[in-house]
C-alpha cells in the first residue's frame, strides 16, 4: 500500500498506538488525545480523526489491513475532526456540519493544501443508527451535553462504550447550567444499557475506564439539578475545564463535572 505524502509542521506531536484486542486499536496523539480503530470482518471504523497532523492517514491505512474504511466523528470539535480532510467521506451528527471544519486557530496553508479531500462528504448519523463492520455491530447513541453534536457508540463486538468528550477519565466538561440536566439524562440512558458493555473508552485522559464511573456522574449531576451541588476547587489533579476559571466543579466519588453557573 503506497504511503501518502505528509507535510510535517514544527509543532507536530508524535503518535503511538497499541491493541487492546487483536481487532481494536487505540491511536494516541501527543499526551492527552486518543482515537480508535475497530476492525470488523469486512470494514474498519475509525472513531475520530484527531487534529489530522503527521502520519495519521498512513497509520490508519497500515492498521486497517485493506478493509473498507468508515470514518465517524464523536462530535464537531476540531481536536476530533481535524483529520477529516484525509478521507473522502465522514459520518457525524447533522449539528456538526456547521462547525466540524472550524479550527481552534490558523491552519498552515501548505499542510491544509496537502490534504486530498477539502470538500469531503459529510454523512449524517443519529440515534439508533448502526455501523455493521461484518460480524461486529456498533450502535449510535445521540448524547448531547458537552456539545450539541455528541455521539456515543456501543461496540457489541468487544463490549465497549465509546463516549467521545461527553465524559472522560474522572471528569465531564459541560457548558451552561442547563447542560447538566441533559448530561444526567444521557448518563441514565447509558446506565440503562450497561449490560451491553464492560468498559468505557473516552478520548481524553486515559482509556479504558470502569463503567462504574457512570454511577458517580449520575449522582453528581443529580445533586446539581436538585440544587445541592458538591462543589470542589478547580484544582485537584484534573485538567482545567474549557471554560477556564469561569467554570465551577462538582465532585462525587471519582467523577467531576465542570460547567458554567447561571449568570
Amino acid at each position: 500500500m503506497s504511503k501518502r505524502k505528509i507535510v510535517h509542521l514544527p509543532d507536530d506531536e508524535g503518535y503511538r498506538w497499541w491493541r487492546i484486542f487483536d481487532d481494536t486499536y487505540v491511536i494516541h496523539y501527543g499526551e492527552a488525545l486518543d482515537i480508535f480503530l475497530l476492525l470488523g470482518g469486512e470494514k474498519t471504523l475509525l472513531i475520530d480523526t484527531a487534529y489530522g497532523r503527521g502520519d495519521l492517514p498512513n497509520i490508519v491505512d497500515e492498521l486497517r489491513g485493506g478493509r473498507e474504511l468508515l470514518v465517524v466523528n464523536t462530535h464537531g470539535h476540531f481536536d476530533h475532526t481535524g483529520g477529516n480532510r484525509w478521507f473522502p467521506r465522514v459520518h457525524m451528527h447533522k449539528n456538526a456540519f456547521a462547525y466540524a471544519d472550524h479550527s481552534f486557530g490558523p491552519l498552515d496553508p501548505a499542510w491544509l493544501a496537502n490534504m486530498p479531500y477539502p470538500d469531503y462528504e459529510k454523512i449524517a448519523v443519529d440515534d439508533g443508527d448502526v455501523f455493521d463492520l461484518g460480524g461486529r455491530r456498533v450502535d449510535v447513541i445521540y448524547t448531547p451535553a458537552h456539545c450539541d453534536s455528541s455521539l456515543s457508540f456501543i461496540d457489541h463486538g468487544r463490549r465497549l462504550l465509546f463516549s467521545g468528550d461527553e465524559f472522560d477519565a474522572g471528569q465531564a466538561n459541560l457548558n451552561v447550567f442547563s447542560s447538566v440536566g441533559a448530561f444526567l439524562e444521557n448518563c441514565r440512558r447509558l446506565k440503562a444499557r450497561e449490560d451491553e458493555f464492560d468498559f468505557i473508552m473516552p478520548n481524553h485522559n486515559g482509556t479504558p475506564i470502569a463503567k462504574s464511573y457512570l454511577d458517580d456522574f449520575i449522582t453528581a449531576s443529580q445533586h446539581v439539578v436538585d440544587g445541592r451541588p458538591d462543589f470542589v476547587p478547580l484544582e485537584g489533579g484534573h485538567r482545567r475545564p474549557f471554560h477556564g476559571d469561569r467554570a465551577v466543579r462538582v465532585r462525587v466519588g471519582d467523577s467531576c463535572i465542570n460547567y458554567l453557573p447561571e449568570e
